[in-house]
């Protein structure tokens, strides 16, 4: 009888730092390879670990205290199959009841409705995307049928957008509508109408980091867009390791300037056509080809210059400072820059590339 209430007591003493947090949250992840797993619990704002429990049974159990709602995201350990399951939601007071695997939250006033918009969210993506393969697999139909998909595409393009603006104006004082402008953002075709979104937005909305990143990048592609002036950047001559300034070589000039990186396999299958371009028109006195080396190392850098026969201008990027520059989130990023220094064009690749360049040279 003394052995029971100690392993009783045990048990109670145990979890009671779990259970005396004010916000918890019961969790199934029904993945074999997650059992006796980890599962972390953190601040999305600030990438703190605020807790962290091992899978059982297909099911855990975590928890924090907090004082004002925040987002927070569950993130399990790395697993051989996949990377990680993770999951977005709304950290407040109460029982928070959620799936790893599906996606689905429940249980507080603020989960309730982010899940809710997800929801919405989610299915009407997936019709959006539905037209749009339909429209890729009919790349020949008729001018009538073309325009029919392209209004189909364009109202159900509204659709989205409006459950996002629906759902931050409802909740333009709370992380749920951080959460849906985040979202709204991605789908703004410029940053005035990012920034007349963001007008009058709360603190608790302008203060998630994850949308003020967004914002702040939007804002800097607003200054490098299609036909905004080049911005002039200081950079390293690969093959002499001198600091240059990218001025140097494109003042006065045609630029095509390839963002590119040695890991990156989209980048290397663009330089044969980079190589090509160099080839014709190289030799030309108004027109220069850049291949700018960012996000990389000098040693796979050289290795890959070598390699791929790339024996036109090298520069290269130590910093971020380019690709933040020119709000640059993914690679090969090729652009090309006029005489007169201004952007005519952003995100060529393959096929676009020699026309935009000879429209440029007046070919």
């Amino acid at each position: 009888m003394k052995k029971t209430f100690l392993v009783i007591a045990f048990l109670c003493f145990c979890a009671m730092p779990i259970f005396a947090q004010n916000c918890m949250i019961f969790g199934k992840i029904s993945v074999p390879e997650m059992e006796k797993k980890k599962v972390y619990l953190k601040n999305m704002n600030t990438g703190a670990t605020l807790d962290s429990t091992m899978v059982f049974d297909g099911a855990f159990a975590i928890g924090a205290n907090v004082s004002e709602p925040f987002v927070g995201y569950l993130q399990t350990e790395r697993l051989s199959q996949v990377n990680y399951y993770y999951l977005l939601f709304v950290a407040e007071p109460g029982r928070i009841y959620c799936d790893m695997v599906t996606d689905s939250l429940s249980g507080t006033p603020l989960n309730d409705r982010y899940y809710s918009m997800m929801k919405q969210y989610n299915y009407e993506v997936s019709v959006l995307n539905a037209l749009t393969t339909q429209m890729n697999q009919a790349i020949s139909m008729p001018a009538d049928v073309a325009k029919e998909f392209a209004d189909k595409f364009a109202k159900q393009d509204k659709v989205v957008m409006g459950i996002l603006k629906s759902a931050y104006e409802e909740n333009r004082t709370n992380p749920v509508g951080a959460l849906a402008m985040e979202n709204y953002l991605d789908w703004m075709v410029n940053y005035e109408a990012a920034k007349r979104a963001m007008e009058g937005a709360a603190p608790v909305v302008t203060s998630y980091q994850r949308l003020a990143d967004k914002y702040a990048a939007m804002e800097r592609l607003s200054h490098t867009a299609v036909g905004k002036p080049y911005k002039d950047l200081d950079l390293v001559d690969q093959k002499t390791g001198k600091k240059v300034k990218l001025s140097k070589y494109v003042e006065g000039k045609v630029a095509l300037v390839d963002f590119w990186a040695s890991w990156c396999r989209p980048c290397r299958k663009e330089i044969p056509n980079i190589a090509k371009l160099h080839e014709k028109y190289g030799k030309r006195k108004d027109v220069v080809i850049i291949s700018l080396n960012v996000w990389d190392k000098p040693e796979p850098q050289a290795k890959a210059i070598k390699d791929m026969g790339m024996v036109w201008t090298q520069l290269t990027d130590p910093t971020r400072n380019a690709t933040d520059t020119y709000a640059v989130d993914g690679i090969p990023q090729i652009l090309l820059i006029g005489k007169d220094g201004r952007i005519l064009a952003r995100d060529l690749r393959g096929d676009e590339i020699e026309p935009a360049l000879r429209k440029a040279i007046g070919e």
